[in-house]
């Protein structure tokens, strides 16, 4: 009979947290994300490795039950975009280079936004040499990749420019690991964990935790 009343009082506390759910994603201001499209600069990056690029942001920027939880609000791409092209055009009028890293802060302005993501692969290249190559023997089957990307963000909860950049080569004989797309893989990872961005992105959740976590227990 006491497990039977145990059962029962974990499904009723189940069904109590579901209900509030809602409540709690209602009742606090979602995280406003403006996420900027992968910007390739490199005419030679192929559609596969901005998809692959794009596929772990969408990880990365994954909020758990956000349905729900309405903890953050994704804005318009377009709107995102024309933000972008504003903030860099501020920044030639004022005699500075438009780095997108300097336009962050704009853009999070302009949009009222909580976090700014502005992706960008630099560079991209692989070369495969069948013999006759500078760098190697003429039996040799060899490899030249190159790929460089950054990420430009803003988090406004810490007032603070959050752009990372990273590079990965490789000069050797053939190998899949070589590979650009293998490099690019090895980049986007890299940044993803050094601009902290999941930890960014579920700050709501943590923040929603927190009460709850802080309540004292009921006798």
């Amino acid at each position: 009979m006491k497990v039977f009343e145990k059962v029962c009082c974990a499904v009723l506390f189940l069904c109590a947290c579901l209900l509030l759910l809602p409540q709690a994603g209602e009742a606090r201001t979602p995280l406003r994300l403006a996420r900027v499209p992968l910007i390739v600069e490199s005419p030679y990056a192929p559609q596969e490795a901005g998809e692959l690029i794009e596929d772990r942001l969408d990880r990365a920027l994954h909020v758990p039950l956000n349905g729900t939880l309405h903890a953050v609000e994704e804005l318009p791409t377009a709107e995102v975009e024309q933000a972008l092209e504003e903030a860099r055009a501020e920044l030639r009028a004022q005699g500075k280079r438009p780095r997108y890293r300097d336009a962050m802060p704009l853009v999070a302005a302009k949009l009222d936004a909580d976090l700014v993501v502005c992706p960008v692969l630099t560079d991209y290249h692989e070369y495969v040499f069948y013999g006759g190559s500078p760098f190697f023997d003429d039996d040799t089957i060899s490899m030249d990749s190159y790929v460089a990307l950054e990420i430009d963000g803003y988090d406004r909860a810490e007032q603070k420019n959050i752009s990372k950049r990273t590079s990965r080569y490789y000069r050797d004989s053939y190998s899949t690991q070589g590979t650009a797309e293998a490099l690019a893989r090895e980049a986007v990872e890299a940044l993803v964990r050094e601009t902290k961005l999941n930890e960014r992105v579920t700050r709501p959740l943590r923040e929603m935790q927190a009460p709850a976590a802080a309540a004292p227990a009921a006798d």
